[in-house]
Order: C-alpha cells, then sequence, then structure tokens
C-alpha cells in the first residue's frame, strides 16, 4: 500500500497550487481546484479510476461531510462551480453558496446560512475551505497508508502511477507529468481559427 508520505507526495502539486492561490490571492481558482479535489480521490480509490457523482459523493462523506455540510451539499457545489459556473443549487439542502474570501482585517465569514423565508443560503470562505479539504485528503492518506479499506487501498495503489505530477526544476516553471494508458490521435491539437 503506498505510505502517506507517498501520497503526499504524489499530490504535492495540488497542495502547492492551494498554496500559490492563496499567496496571489486567485480565489476563484482555488475554489475550482478545491472542488475537484474530492473528484480525483474518489476516482483513484475507485475500480475503474474514473470521477463519477457516487465517488465523489462516497469519498466526501468519509472525509468531509457534517451536518452542516452532507456529501450532497459537497457534490452540488462541484456541479454548479465547476460545470455550470454558478452559485444557485439545484440539490442539497441550501438554494445557493456564497462564496467569499479572507477581509483586509482577516475577518472570515465561514459556513454561516441566512435563511430568506424558503431559501437557505450558505456562506463559505474559500481559503477555509481548502483547509477542510486539504485536512479531509490527508486523513484520507492516513486510511490508505493503514490499509482500512483493503480494496480503496488496493484500487489507490494499482490508480496512483497514473495521476499528474509536478516537478519544479530549481528556478524553472513547473512541469506536469503524467502517464497515458491509450494512444490518442487527433488531427490538429487546436481548433483552426476560422478568422
Amino acid at each position: 500500500m503506498p505510505t502517506q508520505s507517498e501520497l503526499e507526495n504524489a499530490f504535492q502539486v495540488y497542495f502547492d497550487e492551494i498554496q500559490r492561490c492563496i499567496d496571489c490571492k486567485c480565489y476563484w481558482a482555488l475554489l475550482h481546484l478545491v472542488t475537484v479535489l474530492p473528484d480525483i480521490c474518489g476516482a483513484i480509490e475507485s475500480d475503474d479510476g474514473e470521477a463519477s457523482g457516487p465517488h465523489y459523493k462516497d469519498w466526501c462523506s468519509r472525509y468531509l461531510a457534517d451536518t452542516m455540510m452532507s456529501s450532497e451539499d459537497w457534490y452540488g457545489i462541484r456541479c454548479v462551480v465547476l460545470h455550470q459556473g454558478r452559485t444557485l443549487a439545484n440539490r442539497g439542502q441550501y438554494a445557493a453558496y456564497s462564496f467569499s474570501q479572507p477581509n483586509a482585517r482577516g475577518s472570515v465569514v465561514h459556513r454561516n446560512v441566512t435563511d430568506n423565508g424558503n431559501a437557505r443560503q450558505l456562506h463559505l470562505d474559500v481559503v477555509e475551505l481548502a483547509r477542510e479539504v486539504v485536512a479531509g485528503i490527508r486523513r484520507w492518506f492516513g486510511d490508505v497508508q493503514a490499509n482500512t479499506h483493503p480494496s480503496r487501498s488496493s484500487n489507490v495503489a494499482r490508480n496512483l502511477p497514473s495521476l499528474a505530477r509536478g516537478h519544479v526544476s530549481r528556478g524553472g516553471p513547473i512541469r506536469v507529468e503524467m502517464t497515458i494508458h491509450q494512444t490518442l490521435t487527433t488531427s490538429s491539437p487546436w481548433p483552426a481559427n476560422s478568422t
């Protein structure tokens, strides 16, 4: 089974990118990164190595969900932010989400609910959300290493080598490497410009 250290190393490119987003105040990009990470974890521990709604929700139910944010809420955030570019919910216990960043005085609004009759809105601080996701991932690392769920840990061992990883040369840019398991053919890498 992969060790916690090996998993930490494999995910380092994601953890570094989270920190870069925070340092550069790229909170919208941070939100997208944070909502995709449970997809990656759920895919890696699945039999087929593929992301899916059930894998996402199952992973979130074990490592992120609580009474305020269920796995369905986490999945709802993923769907509306990543795939629809909006914050109005169509699943879960909230009608909408409000994402904020720390203000200049350092005050944070996180996990605060406003109720406008029958429309509940959940206010989330993106940096705090990132901290929760990273903590959940690290708890998952511990379970994988401890072989708490043998079939999931075996899947992680099998699927982890295909995870894209970043490498930084001294003073150079990040280089992301990934293993391609099938040959892809295409006539052009980009659509032709029609102008």
